[in-house]
C-alpha cells in the first residue's frame, strides 16, 4: 500500500523530519542572512579604504573642466574612477594604498596626462589644484595627507625632531618619517603635549603635507 507521508503527518512534524535528515546527512543549515563585509562582522572595514581628491583648475589646450574622467590604478588592479563636476573637483575612494597611477581623460577618452603618487594605508590625500598642460600633470599645491599609524621611533627633543610611523593594512606597509616643529599641534586626550612625550607603540592620526616620498611635515598629531 502506497502511503503519502504529507497526508498522514502534520506539516510541523514534516518540517522537523526534513531538518533531521539534513543534519544527519552532514549538511550545514544556515538561519538568516550571515552578511558579508557590509554587515556587522570582520573584513577590515574602512581601514582598507583610502581617498584621493583634487581639483582640475586648467587644461591646455583649453576645454571644459567638467566631464573629465579620473582613473586611479594600483599595479594591475581594476581602476577606481570618478568624473569631474563643473568645478573640476574629483574624489576617489578605494583600496588604493601604494604608488597608484592617476590618469586623466577627456570626454572622448583622449588621454590628458598621467602622474604617480604615494598613498599611505588609511590615508586621505588632498592633491589641491591641478593643471593639465599638453600631457603634463602639474600639482599646484603641496600635497596634504591625513593618515593613521603606530609610533615606531621617537627622535624628538621638546617639540622638535621627527618620529617614525608604521602605517599598514592588507594592501601595504610603509614607514613614514614625520617631521615635527614648534608649530605642530600634538594632542593627547584633548590636551596639548610635546613630541618627546609621545610613547612608542601608540596609534596616532597625522595631518600634514608631503615634501618628499615617505616624509610628512606634520601640522597636527592626535593620539588615539
Amino acid at each position: 500500500m502506497n502511503c503519502n507521508i504529507r497526508a498522514i503527518l502534520p506539516r510541523g512534524i514534516i518540517s522537523l523530519l526534513f531538518l533531521w535528515f539534513f543534519l544527519i546527512g552532514g549538511c550545514d543549515v544556515e538561519f538568516g542572512g550571515g552578511g558579508g563585509n557590509n554587515g556587522g562582522g570582520g573584513g577590515g572595514g574602512g581601514d582598507e579604504v583610502e581617498t584621493v581628491q583634487g581639483t582640475i583648475v586648467s587644461i591646455i589646450p583649453d576645454q571644459d573642466l567638467q566631464g573629465i574622467t579620473v582613473e586611479i590604478t594600483v599595479d594591475d588592479g581594476a581602476p577606481e574612477t570618478d568624473i569631474t563636476g563643473d568645478s573640476g573637483f574629483f574624489s576617489i575612494d578605494g583600496p588604493i594604498a601604494g604608488s597608484p597611477q592617476i590618469e586623466f581623460f577627456d570626454g572622448d577618452s583622449n588621454p590628458l596626462g598621467t602622474i604617480i603618487i604615494s598613498v599611505y594605508p588609511t590615508a586621505q590625500v588632498e592633491l589641491g589644484n591641478i593643471s593639465l598642460e599638453t600631457g603634463n600633470v602639474n600639482l599646484l599645491n603641496e600635497t596634504e595627507v591625513t593618515f593613521n599609524g603606530d609610533i615606531s621611533s621617537n627622535n624628538c627633543t621638546g617639540n622638535s625632531g621627527f618620529i617614525e610611523i608604521d602605517a599598514e593594512n592588507d594592501q601595504e606597509q610603509v614607514t613614514v618619517i614625520v617631521q615635527i616643529s614648534e608649530s605642530t599641534d600634538i594632542i593627547v586626550n584633548g590636551n596639548d603635549t610635546t613630541c618627546e612625550d609621545l610613547l612608542l607603540g601608540r596609534n596616532v592620526e597625522i595631518q600634514g603635507d608631503i615634501p618628499s616620498i615617505n616624509t610628512v611635515n606634520a601640522s597636527r598629531i592626535e593620539v588615539d
